[in-house]
């Protein structure tokens, strides 16, 4: 595409536009020309629109044009792993002073397969405003090394903002390594619960099975999802010593109908199945759900104990 289409799309995309939907009996975006230009844009490829993204942003003054020109930039980032967008990303996050901007830039690096500059970013992590901090530490996924690990770890150990605080364990699980581990483990105190699962996810993808009694401990905790993220690190790195506490959980789960459908049961269930040969409480517990509660079963759990427990029913 060449400047004058660019920027006509980036037009397009402004068109904040309803269709009615017949079928479904009401508005959607889905098929206005706002979304059938996001649809265009989500597919560039071409590296050689770069300089010329590059100067529109230089010329263009307008706020809402400046962002859809950044969202094409990083596009073409993300769908071609060419690092030279992160770069010229960095380049205009130096550049631009309104927030909003600086979080669509953000936003942008996010998406990059790595960043190598992890500076300016990182300066962003203590900003006043909570969007722009937000951003810098999504932003800090993109990134590897220990500046960036760092500056979360001093981040987790200085905020007083739960949210904030969960989404910088759970990019420490992706960026972390074992240095981290240390200054997570205080926070299973947190009184929030996303910090306590945010903990418990990070544990589970840095550590190893030493912290097996952590995952186990979690399955008492009071928060469905601090629970969730137990069970997950008990699949990841549990033996046979975590089948009581999972059979005692599924239990729990199962005294009554659920409102709201999750993987945890089918997670439990698949940890479960790895043991059934050799501890009989387990198809015991198997026996139990298809006999006296296969009504308080979701579709998918039924399907998953007809296809393994054929004939037991």
């Amino acid at each position: 595409m060449n400047k004058d289409e660019l920027i006509a799309l980036a037009e397009q995309m402004s068109i904040d536009e309803y269709v009615y939907d017949e079928e479904l009996g009401h508005y959607t975006s889905e098929g206005s020309p706002s979304d059938l230009a996001y649809e265009t844009a989500r597919r560039f490829q071409n590296v050689q629109m770069l300089p010329v993204l590059m100067d529109l942003l230089e010329q263009t003054k307008r706020l809402e044009m400046k962002q859809h020109f950044y969202f094409m930039l990083g596009t073409i980032g993300m769908n071609t792993g060419d690092v030279r967008v992160a770069d010229l990303l960095l380049e205009r996050l130096a550049q631009e002073t309104k927030p909003t901007l600086i979080t669509s830039i953000l936003d942008e690096l996010e998406k990059q397969e790595r960043v190598d500059d992890v500076t300016d970013i990182i300066k962003y992590i203590e900003d006043s405003r909570s969007a722009v901090r937000n951003s810098a530490i999504d932003a800090l996924g993109s990134c590897r090394g220990a500046l960036a690990e760092e500056a979360l770890i001093r981040f987790i150990t200085t905020s007083t903002d739960s949210f904030e605080i969960m989404s910088a364990n759970f990019v420490l699980a992706t960026i972390g390594t074992n240095r981290v581990i240390p200054h997570l483990l205080p926070l299973l105190d947190h009184p929030t619960g996303d910090v306590r699962h945010s903990v418990l996810h990070a544990l589970s993808e840095l550590g190893d099975d030493s912290f097996l009694p952590l995952f186990i401990k979690g399955l008492e905790d009071r928060s469905v999802d601090v629970k969730a993220y137990a069970l997950l690190g008990i699949v990841k790195h549990g033996d046979a010593s975590a089948i009581q506490p999972v059979i005692k959980r599924v239990k729990t789960m199962l005294k009554r109908k659920r409102q709201i459908q999750s993987n945890e049961i089918l997670t439990a269930f698949r940890f479960l199945n790895r043991y059934r040969q050799l501890d009989k409480t387990i198809p015991e517990l198997f026996y139990w759900i298809i006999t006296k509660r296969w009504d308080v079963l979701f579709d998918d759990e039924q399907q998953w104990l007809q296809e393994h427990l054929e004939g037991n029913r």
